[in-house]
């Protein structure tokens, strides 16, 4: 009788609980053959922009940003999609995926040069007019907001006539 006890503990299957696998969302757009997942990269540097002047915490984390490639993104994931979503990417149309990595270009561009711009704010300490900084920051996220959305489009409507 302890046995089985334990073994029904250890076994989350025998409780009625789904696979892991059978239950998680899939990575990759069946329309465009992108992982939206990737754009985090870009978002999360956005919002880092966007909060640094209330929040001069994160200067450390926002110089640190570094931009990296759809590829090398998820081969160093640990998303349980990963494969799926490199596989997809090697199958896109070659056009279409030109269209995806200039949008990525131009996001990285834009982003290499914010984290520069607020770098020379930094270089001396904190800087003595914060409101430069905001400015900077702003125009930044804006920016590439600006950018995030046509590329958003793109990876999660396909928008191949866009353009």
């Amino acid at each position: 009788m302890t046995t089985d006890v334990q073994f029904a503990t250890l076994d989350p299957f025998a409780r009625g609980h789904s696979a892991p696998a059978a239950t998680a969302k899939p990575l990759v757009n069946p329309i465009s053959g992108l992982a939206n997942d990737y754009l985090n990269l870009f978002n999360e540097l956005v919002m880092m922009l966007e909060q640094l002047p209330q929040m001069p915490e994160l200067i450390d984390d926002l110089l640190a940003w570094r931009p990296e490639t759809y590829r090398d993104y998820f081969e160093r994931s640990q998303l349980a999609g990963r494969h799926n979503a490199l596989a997809a990417y090697e199958r896109l149309d070659p056009s279409f995926r030109r269209r995806f990595e200039a949008y990525v270009v131009e996001l990285d561009t834009i982003a290499v040069a914010s984290v520069a711009a607020v770098r020379l704010h930094y270089r001396n300490g904190p800087p003595q007019d914060p409101s430069r900084v905001a400015g900077t920051c702003a125009r930044a996220g804006e920016k590439m907001r600006a950018i995030l959305i046509r590329c958003s489009r793109l990876v999660n409507y396909g928008n191949y006539g866009e353009e």
